[in-house]
């Protein structure tokens, strides 16, 4: 195997000497007994070059595996944008940088470094997703990423978030890199960086990060993404966690606490959404909730009116042409809408909706657990206080 190509699946044993292994035999460098590979456990899979120091902020290039089925460190890809979100390796109290393999330190080193105009020192990432397919466990290749984003700043490339772990708070990193646009990563550059040279030296270096290197200009894989409609199973809660904050928020409410619930959830997703009224229980006109949202700049801005609708349903139901009907009847030119509901969306609703562009964002119960997860809600008692502030405001 002479490349990397994205979308490729690699299978992976996480045994080098297994002849159906592809992913642990294409990253061992070197021949015979003193051949080595890269380690096979962690998120940060570090390669050193074959002379120089072990350490992972001195390394050749770097390996950054995901699975995407974590809730509490939400990793994520955005295909439109190229832009991908990738936790620390901090799981636990204790300092942000100690951690075993020292991942932490690798972020804050190579963040320091781009932000002070070093990205000749900053080694190449290369995005991996494992998943299990019919043959085994895969490692799917999503391509070759720089720390850092077109227009982003220092304030937001690199943050330190809180987490709770049972009932103490720490801190983790949350990365942004930039997916580059190459479809094959030759091996024989990543050959060339483990015998010592720099990554932009290399006659096999990739355009895109060659260019990244020099002026500092990404250019990000964009890819179209095709609308269509979500399935029942993805508008639902994946994990665990999701599904305990989701049945809490149903069992823990009533319809009318839903409405207020369900204004903050939207503002909770996207603060330029602000200044919702919850509507009187009688005559709303088909409207729970009444807000703004703010479109332009800080000197300058527009806004709109949002309306929410907000259902409170057993996951059991979906939500139909009925209910949706109603809210499209009320916006206005220029109108947003919301609804929201504890459980799905049928795919007729969808259908309507893309087909005839209607401004609506539909926020199902899987999401509501996502924007939740999101904010901390997860941690001791922080969903009940909410829920109980909720129940006496409402």
């Amino acid at each position: 195997m002479q490349s990397l190509q994205i979308d490729f699946n690699l299978r992976n044993t996480n045994n080098p000497h297994n002849p159906k292994d592809v992913f642990n035999r294409f990253f061992r460098f070197g021949t015979g007994t003193v051949a080595k590979g890269i380690n096979n456990t962690s998120g940060f899979r570090p390669k050193s070059t074959a002379t120089g120091s072990t350490d992972i902020e001195a390394c050749a290039f770097c390996v950054l595996v995901t699975t995407f089925d974590e809730s509490e460190w939400p990793d994520s890809i955005d295909l439109e944008t190229g832009l991908f979100t990738y936790f620390g390796d901090k799981r636990e109290k204790g300092d942000l940088h100690d951690t075993t393999v020292g991942g932490n330190r690798l972020l804050r080193s190579i963040y320091e470094k781009l932000h002070q105009d070093q990205r000749t020192t900053i080694p190449p990432f290369l995005i991996f997703e494992s998943r299990r397919e019919a043959e085994g466990m895969v490692m799917r290749f999503l391509g070759l990423a720089a720390p850092g984003a077109n227009g982003m700043s220092s304030l937001d490339d690199l943050v330190a978030v809180w987490r709770v772990h049972k009932t103490t708070r720490f801190q983790n990193y949350r990365a942004i890199f930039t997916v580059l646009r190459e479809s094959e990563i030759p091996r024989m550059w990543l050959e060339d960086m483990v015998a010592g040279a720099a990554a932009a030296e290399s006659e096999h270096c990739p355009a895109t990060w060659k260019q990244w290197v020099m002026n500092g200009l990404y250019s990000p894989l964009v890819c179209e993404r095709k609308k269509e409609p979500r399935d029942r199973e993805s508008q639902l809660p994946s994990s665990k966690s999701e599904m305990e904050i989701l049945e809490k928020l149903r069992v823990g409410l009533n319809d009318r606490q839903f409405e207020f619930a369900a204004a903050e959830i939207v503002r909770l997703m996207d603060d330029r959404f602000s200044e919702f009224t919850v509507t009187p229980r009688v005559r709303d006109h088909g409207r729970d909730a009444i807000g703004t949202y703010r479109v332009g700049h800080d000197h300058h801005q527009v806004l709109l009116d949002a309306i929410v609708e907000a259902k409170l349903w057993s996951p059991a139901h979906g939500v139909g042409v009925k209910p949706m009907s109603r809210l499209i009847s009320r916006l206005k030119h220029r109108d947003i809408g919301v609804f929201v509901t504890t459980t799905y969306f049928n795919k007729q609703v969808q259908e309507e909706l893309l087909e005839d562009r209607h401004p609506i964002i539909l926020v199902s119960g899987g999401d509501i657990s996502k924007i939740l997860m999101a904010r901390d809600f997860h941690a001791p008692g922080k969903l009940e206080a909410w829920l109980g502030e909720i129940a006496k405001h409402s």
